[in-house]
C-alpha cells in the first residue's frame, strides 16, 4: 500500500525578500506610468535661444 503520511515544509521566505520584491513591483507600475506619460522621451528637450542687440560705437 502507498505511504499515507504527507509532510509539508514550507520555506516561508524571508519578510526582507518579500518587502524586497513588492517594492520591485511598485517601482516596475511607477516606472511603466511614467514610460505611458513620456517622462523618458528624450526627443523633446530644452531649446535655448538668446537673441541679443548689435550694439555700434560710432567713430570719433
Amino acid at each position: 500500500m502507498a505511504d499515507n503520511d504527507m509532510i509539508v515544509v514550507n520555506g516561508g521566505g524571508s519578510r526582507a525578500g518579500w518587502f524586497l520584491a513588492g517594492a520591485f513591483a511598485a517601482a516596475a507600475i511607477v516606472a511603466g506610468f511614467l514610460y505611458a506619460d513620456g517622462y523618458f522621451d528624450r526627443s523633446t528637450g530644452i531649446e535655448l535661444k538668446v537673441d541679443t542687440s548689435k550694439i555700434e560705437i560710432p567713430p570719433e
